[in-house]
């Protein structure tokens, strides 16, 4: 058996008042669904950059709120000088060092360094990242790193410490799931494919 289930399964609440809202999107498709609304962006990584800059460029009015004090590192180079000139002309608005606090129907409430800041909003878009479902994982019998959660596996033939099931793809990484992509795992396949056919060629 292989599992592949990537790691879009669970998104990362914020665990804040009206985070059950209708308004408040953990997933984003559509970026004419947003023109002329007001829109906060809540991260700082691909995604959320990407859901800033697309609702932007569809009439949404997009602010930004951002735990740290600059755009996540890891956003691609080619979209960074994007977001950072739409930050610095303020066609989008960013708080650093902030968190978003509540979710109210029409507004929230965002905590920054220099206190609490109100401001009306019709989305929600928590961009704040999702995780395998660790909970599955287990129920199967696959052994967890206790930091991370990283899966138990070989790291040459895929397979776990449950004999014959196999995992592959962004599932390995646990909560690293920025290691392991489209790209770089593809190796996965090919890796089972081989053990399993080893182990055949031995019966």
């Amino acid at each position: 058996m292989i599992i592949s289930t990537g790691f879009y399964d669970i998104p990362v609440k914020l665990n804040i008042p009206g985070e059950d809202l209708p308004k408040v999107k953990h997933y984003y498709q559509d970026p004419n669904y947003y023109a002329l609304q007001k829109v906060v962006v809540v991260g700082s990584s691909n995604s959320a950059i990407d859901v800033a800059l697309e609702t932007y460029r569809k009439g949404a009015e997009v602010t930004l709120v951002i735990r740290g004090a600059d755009v996540g590192e890891r956003v691609k180079y080619w979209i960074r000088p994007d977001i950072m000139n739409r930050i610095k002309e303020g066609s989008i608005k960013a708080y650093f060092k902030s968190n978003l606090k509540a979710i109210r129907q029409y507004e929230v409430d965002i905590e920054t360094p220099e206190g609490l800041v109100t401001i009306p909003n019709d989305f929600v878009m928590a961009m704040t990242g999702y995780q395998p479902n660790f909970e599955f994982l287990k129920k199967i019998g696959i052994k967890l790193s206790e930091d991370r959660f990283v899966p138990e596996y070989n790291h040459t033939t895929m397979e776990t410490n449950v004999a014959g099931l196999y995992l592959a793809g962004v599932v390995v990484g646990g909560m690293d799931t920025h290691l392991w992509f489209i790209e770089n795992s593809r190796i996965h396949a090919d890796m089972i494919i081989g053990d399993i056919v080893g182990k055949v060629e031995k019966l």
